[in-house]
């Protein structure tokens, strides 16, 4: 083949000549050419190709499985010898249909996955689940309700089983989708989900860890409660909404026990404390009155009310206070916070007396500067009871209601009758009563207001973590840059002010919380613990709810403490689902490079992870956090059903009823519009335009693919064994190509897709279209179909094709494994290709091609609107630039020289001059040459309508 190939441009070379020389002679006895009117289109080398101009959802089925994608996560892991990039997957909620923010999600992970697959780097990707939860049981029940009596429905078991089957049934489907979308994983054997057994008994186990360690305790602390779901609630299971109107209430409380210190600054006068709430019905659990000891106090009068009271605020509130009274209020006195130590007063509606105690978190913001305590329904308030002994009394029950109070409170709802009843039991001590628009926390899934309600719950104690998770996230790095900063500051305030992780649920559909009481007292064993998982090994996750409490203990266990297994008893609760998925990182085989999530999850899985992995392990479960946006639409509105504009990835890929308002895009698009769109914002927009603009860069993709792809439709495996000659032109694109490349991997390398995007439709206009394509169709149309010239422009072009599709692939996969089925040397799928045949970088100067195309672009003004291929281009130069022009303007006498073909000129005229004031300068002239009617070049022989390459060409072809 190679000698072949060498005897026909030795014999073409040789024709040259002849064709010269009859030529002249030819001119010298006939004073006339024949008329030019040949066709000669028929021999002109046009990229051929059957790849396709569109593509379809039905093709992409067809390239999925005809590239191996359910092969490829086990191939890299066998043949790749690149460092592994560990990225723990958070896992999905099992509770429903995909939208727009799974989408974001997998897709950005499997962009960096396969980014590193294509630098040849080994990948650990393993999906998950999170099926556990309410979420996931509510649904389950209410689909089996039609089935289901009202004793059915109350059965842990029944309900289990009923949450179970619905869980994996949503996983499939979830798991369908992922597939379509081209995300990289092995579906069918690598995945984690939280029911499964295994995890199960993983999960308790490591709850044992913690136990041991003293992390793990149970107490009565307020947490988080909503009686709407009658469970516990972890602050990742909260919403706010900002526009929230609580009843605001200003309330007086007679002074019992006065230090004399106050009594002598008015003497005669009662004296009353005015406080400030906004959960006035959390006055049944008032236990005290908090003031700061560091702020100064005034006795104050307020306007219409009788002279012989005076009323204790700071001093700092009393111009606000008389705004929201509407009244005049008076200074009369004023003295240091620190003198009402030892200070009592009277709560009327529990007919007791309470104290005052100081505390640091009492501010003169708003309010009055001394604030209500109830240590059963806020965090502070319970700090500072716990810190001075005060009781902590809840009489709010699991539905929100009062209990153990009067009858005429019991049973009513505290939000509502029962908040408008305390407020009339309080009477004329109620100076003030408003509407106060706030943020409130409300259940996640029912979306009605939770309350912070003390129960007997368990726990672990964050505060301990606090300084080795404060050091840990001071090492970690955080992505995108973009919003890097605000998401740091974020999750370090978050677990800074995190006093303690309430873990327990009253819920069936779950891990359960691995707990034996005797006595009222817990009974906890490293035996007990492998017990309860021996029994989940042989009868199921269920053996916690089908066992009796006697059957949980293991016998060796009882025997040694002399328990009476007939008064044992088993806890209900299950355990919190931040702590099942929490602890997800224990089924990795190290720490992870990466995890990228949603911003919601730095209030849930970045924080859960972290908080359980320190002190089992001693360092974070992750090295690198990406923290992605919320996608909403052009008006930048959240997605809601009830607005509206939810976007279904389903709808973007196959298009909704109506294909003229919802067009299919198909899958390339959803990833180029993830890529291009949903890294670098907080918030990702998402409208029709934005997946208009593209649909339209992924087919000026799809169309420079497939012109390539014709280009070298004829290009055999050996001839990069023969190292063809390239002239400079070609190497400049080769640097270009892999200098584009190593940028391109650095954005991968730092998450930095959306310039990735805006790096390759450059390459491609710029470099590629625009430049390379543009100017070299005259060599691969025209020339010999084996000559060097154009044999070498094939290889670059093949090496610029490799280079794009490393670049695209790991963002249009189904795109670029779709085309490389047509690439002539293409016999592996692209991520299954190993050490494919391209040119060797070149290590050549870019700046004279700066230069070159700083002439181009002057022409070009001198041109105006002539066509250059009839223009020949006079050039002066300096003496710098000269030589460097010279050496591209050289020719064989057939085809053109590197500068000519760079500038489309007929022809170019270099001229040295010394003493010019710029680098260059440039005229032009029509070339007095006829066009050559096969390349269309006006540098046809006199004797000839064809150029002298064009005649060889004909001869060889002949």
């Amino acid at each position: 083949m190679i000698l072949e190939r060498n005897f026909k441009i030795f014999r073409s070379n040789y024709q040259a000549v002849l064709t010269r020389w009859s030529c002249v002679n030819y001119v010298r006895y006939k004073s006339s050419v024949e008329p030019k009117t040949k066709a000669y289109s028929h021999t002109i080398l046009t990229p051929r190709t059957d790849f396709p101009t569109r593509s379809n959802n039905s093709q992409k089925e067809d390239v999925i499985k005809k590239a191996k994608f359910a092969d490829l996560y086990q191939w890299q892991r066998a043949n790749l010898t690149g460092p592994e990039f560990v990225l723990h997957d958070g896992p999905p909620y099992a509770n429903g249909d995909l939208h727009m923010g799974h989408a974001v999600n997998k897709i950005i992970k499997d962009i960096n996955n396969r980014s590193q697959v294509l630098q040849g780097n080994k990948v650990h990707y393993v999906p998950g689940w999170d099926c556990h939860g309410l979420p996931i049981e509510l649904k389950a029940l209410q689909k089996a309700k039609k089935t289901l009596n009202k004793t059915q429905l109350q059965n842990p078991v029944v309900i289990r089983d009923i949450a179970r089957k619905f869980a994996l049934e949503t996983v499939e489907k979830q798991k369908a989708s992922f597939k379509s979308w081209g995300v990289m994983a092995d579906w069918e054997n690598e995945c984690y989900l939280t029911l499964n057994k295994s995890y199960v008994q993983n999960q308790l186990r490591k709850f044992y860890e913690l136990y041991k360690m003293g992390l793990i305790y149970q107490a009565l602390k307020p947490v988080y409660w909503s009686p709407s779901s009658r469970t516990a609630l972890a602050e990742a299971e909260l919403e706010y909404d900002p526009q929230f109107k609580s009843k605001e209430v200003y309330v007086t409380f007679p002074l019992e026990s006065v230090p004399d210190a106050i009594q002598k600054l008015a003497p005669g006068k009662k004296l009353q404390a005015i406080i400030w709430t906004t959960t006035p019905w959390s006055l049944v659990g008032n236990r005290a009155i908090c003031y700061n000891s560091t702020l100064h106090y005034s006795l104050v009068s307020l306007g219409g009310r009788s002279e012989d009271t005076l009323y204790v605020v700071s001093s700092g509130s009393v111009e606000q206070l008389g705004a929201i009274l509407g009244v005049e209020v008076r200074r009369v006195t004023e003295f240091s916070g620190a003198d009402l130590q030892s200070t009592t007063y009277r709560n009327k509606l529990l007919s007791r007396s309470f104290p005052l105690l100081p505390s640091s978190h009492v501010t003169e913001g708003k309010g009055t500067g001394l604030v209500h305590t109830a240590p059963a329904h806020g965090p502070e308030d319970f700090l500072v009871a716990r810190e001075h002994g005060v009781d902590v009394e809840c009489n709010v029950d699991e539905a929100g209601k009062y209990t153990g109070l009067d009858e005429s409170l019991n049973g009513l709802y505290v939000l509502t009758e029962g908040q408008d009843a305390v407020i009339g039991r309080m009477g004329d001590d109620v100076i003030h009563q408003g509407t106060y628009v706030h943020s409130y926390p409300l259940d996640w899934r029912t979306k009605k207001p939770v309350l912070l309600r003390a129960s007997c719950q368990w726990f672990i104690d964050t505060a301990a973590l606090k300084d080795k998770a404060m050091k840990a996230l001071d090492a970690i790095s955080l992505h995108p840059p973009s919003t890097a900063p605000q998401h740091r500051a974020g999750l370090t305030a978050l677990v800074q002010r995190r006093p303690y992780w309430c873990i327990s649920r009253q819920r069936a559909w779950g891990a359960p919380l691995p707990v034996l009481y005797s006595g009222g007292e817990p009974l906890m064993d490293q035996r007990i613990i492998e017990h309860i998982c021996d029994l989940i090994e042989a009868r199921g996750a269920d053996a916690w709810w089908t066992s009796v409490a006697a059957d949980l203990l293991p016998a060796d266990y009882v025997k040694e403490h002399n328990i009476d297994v007939s008064t044992v008893t088993k806890g209900q609760d299950i355990m919190d689902i931040w702590l099942d998925s929490g602890l997800s990182w224990s089924t990795l085989p190290r720490a992870a490079n990466l995890y990228a999530e949603g911003v919601d999850q730095l209030t849930g899985w970045f924080q859960a992870s972290l908080l359980t992995a320190l002190p089992l392990t001693g360092k974070a479960p992750y090295e690198s956090i990406f923290v992605h946006g919320f996608v909403v639409d052009e008006n930048k509105r959240k997605m809601s059903k009830s607005i509206g504009n939810v976007v279904d990835p389903a709808t973007i890929i196959h298009g909704g009823k109506n294909k003229h308002t919802e067009p299919a895009y198909g899958v390339d698009t959803l990833r180029w519009w993830v890529a291009s769109h949903a890294t670098q914002h907080s918030q990702i927009v998402i409208s029709k335009k934005l997946l208009d603009d593209c649909q339209a860069e992924v087919i000026r993709i799809r169309n420079i693919l497939k012109y390539l792809l014709g280009v070298i439709s004829d290009l055999e495996s050996d001839l990069f064994e023969e190292k063809p000659l390239l002239n400079y032109f070609d190497q400049y694109m080769v640097k270009e190509s892999y200098d584009f490349l190593a940028n391109i991997n650095d954005n991968y390398n730092n998450y930095r897709y959306n310039q990735v995007t805006k790096s390759i439709l450059y390459f491609i206009s710029n470099k590629v279209s625009g430049l390379y394509c543009h100017c070299i169709k005259d060599r691969l149309y025209c020339s010999p179909k084996e000559s060097n010239e154009r044999i070498s422009a094939q290889l670059t072009v093949h090496t610029i094709l490799t280079v794009l599709a490393k670049s695209l692939g790991p963002i249009l996969p189904h795109l670029v494994e779709e085309a490389w089925q047509y690439h002539p040397l293409g016999q592996d799928p692209f991520f299954f290709a190993q050490n494919l045949p391209v040119l060797a970088y070149q290590n050549v100067d870019s700046k004279l091609m700066d230069k070159v195309l700083d002439i181009k672009r002057d022409l070009c003004v001198e041109a105006k609107n002539e066509t250059l291929r009839k223009l020949v281009a006079f050039v002066k130069v300096n003496a710098t630039l000269y030589p460097e022009l010279s050496r591209l303007n050289r020719t064989d006498g057939i085809n053109d020289s590197v500068l000519c073909e760079i500038l489309e000129v007929s022809s170019v005229h270099l001229e040295q001059v010394d003493n010019l004031e710029k680098e260059f300068e440039v005229e032009m002239s029509v070339s007095q040459k006829s066009q050559c009617l096969r390349c269309r070049k006006y540098n046809a022989l006199d004797c000839s309508d064809k150029c002298l390459r064009c005649e060889n060409v004909l001869i060889n072809v002949i």
